[in-house]
């Protein structure tokens, strides 16, 4: 006997929906595993945060992986097919919208998951303007909230990541100043002059580490001198002044880059680091 309730609620599908609403309808009622949200996320955001730092997307996407389930235990009944047609559909909304985020949502303090979608209908958040973005701590355990947050640490360097990473590129960038590197045959010297610059910036790496320069974790412990060194390292790479430390200092971008939230400045290790690879 023909299953005209079945028939009904796809031709509806159809026509409230359009393909796209009528797929999800499918999927809802054949059930199956699911895209879950934790997947979106990690997908948007290793494609936002690729390239910048030293983490591959293999690398980001095994720590996203990781830390948005266990977030979100729900992901994986997701992914194993568990879930009812009304929670697909809602599923399904959600990560629509999340694969539409735009990237500045993954380093902003003030960036959230899709509210209506996401914090409210995936999230079982019955009323998402009732909650006060303006004070991350006191929403930091909402469902979705929470997950969005685990997704976009994940994806980002650690601050002692970011030390390295910061080393690395300044101490790159600065041998590269020398024209005694412009050839092919000069590798073997380029790779010792690396060696000796990162050597020489050892006292400041270790001391960024220490002081938890870069440190941070996001909405709660936004850390703007990550920003900051971000930008100082783009200014000085599109410039000549890289090769001249002492102007440094002089430069806007840079005043920031070097000194931890409690006030340490490491812009002194850094120059004096700089000062002892030139008298060497």
């Amino acid at each position: 006997m023909p299953n005209n309730i079945l028939k009904t609620s796809v031709l509806t599908g159809v026509v409230l929906f359009g393909a796209t609403g009528c797929d999800k309808l499918l999927a809802a009622l054949e059930g199956g595993p699911q895209t879950s949200y934790c997947e979106s996320l990690c997908d948007w955001a290793v494609a936002c945060a690729d390239g910048e730092s030293s983490l591959t997307t293999e690398e980001m996407a095994s720590r996203c992986e990781e830390q948005t389930n266990a977030t979100d235990s729900d992901c994986a009944e997701a992914e194993k097919g568990n879930l009812g047609p009304d929670e697909i559909l809602i599923l399904n909304e959600c990560t629509d919208a999340v694969s539409e985020m735009e990237c500045d949502q993954l380093t902003s303090a003030a960036g959230t998951p899709p509210l209506v979608t996401c914090v409210a209908g995936y999230g079982g958040v019955s009323d998402a303007s009732s909650l006060d973005f303006s004070d991350p701590a006191s929403i930091a355990d909402v469902g979705a909230y929470a997950t969005f947050n685990a997704a976009r640490n994940a994806v980002l360097s650690t601050g002692a990541e970011m030390c390295d990473d910061i080393t690395q590129e300044l101490c790159s960038s600065f041998v590269a100043c020398s024209p005694d590197y412009d050839s092919d045959a000069a590798d073997e010297l380029k790779d010792d002059a690396m060696d000796a610059c990162l050597d020489s910036l050892s006292s400041f790496n270790s001391s960024c580490k220490s002081e938890g320069l870069y440190d941070q974790d996001l909405p709660i412990d936004f850390n703007p001198t990550r920003y900051a060194a971000n930008k100082c390292i783009e200014t000085l790479a599109d410039s000549e002044s890289i090769c001249e430390p002492s102007s440094w200092t002089g430069i806007a971008e840079c005043a920031g880059a070097f000194i931890s939230l409690d006030g340490v400045d490491l812009t002194g290790a850094l120059l004096s680091g700089l000062d002892a690879y030139l008298g060497e």
